[in-house]
């Protein structure tokens, strides 16, 4: 038997919709979510959600795109499903902790029934460390010991030739330096504005590289916009968990980060620009030349 306990919000989300001009085809292309479950949220239609927790997080994107304010009565209490997820959640970390305990006494078991085995892992574990020490010593000693510089014999009927020579040598050596640091990628903001950014690559390189580190679990997405639409990639990145992205030279793309609080992300080695606003969800435009 279907049910709609989501009946109120999907009426009032597809009104604001509606008021703004938007069919489900442009809500679908700007929050990335399936056409699927956008109708079922305006229908109130639960069972063709995806869940409480996901429908929860869903309805809190679309209702920050309309820019509207459902009231805290409609999210604030916690679903009955998150609060099972919870109690298994606990239920799990106690065995995980209990298995740890067992195999505590395992480990404890195997040193008392066999002490000459435990001894030879100790032996072998000391030889490792005095090794990987000498090692290191080793290589220190290498890398600061310094071989003295050769005698040189100075012609000085040479000795206008010599200093043109090594004029030559300090001015090709600066424009070798000048070469190197212009061919560096480069990040700006478009009319400085955090969330649209012009990315121009290194010389011969035709790809620039984007880095996101999540700082709370949050559905992102990447997509072409020039030369022509199509999504890159999309999906659902825990908290601390980080992805790299190949952007292309002469393309433009819309990333859309879902919970944009603690994210942070660098293109081609350079930092994005943290954004200016409070909103959960941040659309960035990113210009690759």
């Amino acid at each position: 038997m279907s049910t709609r306990k989501y009946k109120e919000i999907g009426e009032r989300l597809q009104d604001a919709r509606i008021k703004k001009g938007w069919t489900i085809e442009e809500v679908q292309f700007k929050l990335q979510i399936s056409k699927r479950y956008l109708m079922a949220l305006e229908a109130g239609e639960n069972d063709d959600l995806p869940g409480d927790y996901y429908t929860q997080s869903l309805i809190k994107q679309y209702a920050n795109l309309l820019e509207i304010d459902l009231g805290s009565r409609n999210l604030k209490s916690e679903p009955n499903s998150i609060k099972e997820w919870r109690r298994v959640h606990a239920e799990i970390s106690s065995r995980s902790q209990k298995e740890a305990q067992q195999r505590k006494s395992v480990l404890q078991g195997l040193i008392r029934q066999h002490p000459w085995l435990m001894g030879i892992v100790l032996v072998v574990v000391i030889w490792l460390l005095v090794w990987g020490a000498f090692n290191d010593m080793a290589g220190h000693t290498k890398s600061t010991f310094k071989v003295p510089n050769q005698v040189k014999v100075v012609d000085t009927t040479k000795g206008t030739s010599t200093k043109k020579h090594d004029q030559s040598k300090a001015s090709s050596s600066k424009k070798e330096s000048a070469s190197s640091k212009k061919s560096e990628a480069t990040l700006k903001k478009i009319n400085n504005s955090s969330d649209n950014l012009e990315v121009t690559v290194a010389a011969g390189s035709q790809h620039a590289n984007l880095k996101m580190q999540m700082g709370q679990r949050s559905w992102n997405a990447l997509t072409v916009t020039q030369p022509k639409a199509e999504t890159t990639w999309q999906g659902l990145l825990e908290a601390n968990a980080s992805k790299t992205i190949e952007l292309k030279k002469g393309y433009t793309y819309a990333l859309k980060i879902g919970a944009s609080t603690g994210f942070t992300g660098t293109i081609a080695g350079k930092e994005i620009p943290k954004s200016t606003t409070n909103s959960v969800v941040r659309n960035i435009t990113i210009e690759v030349k």
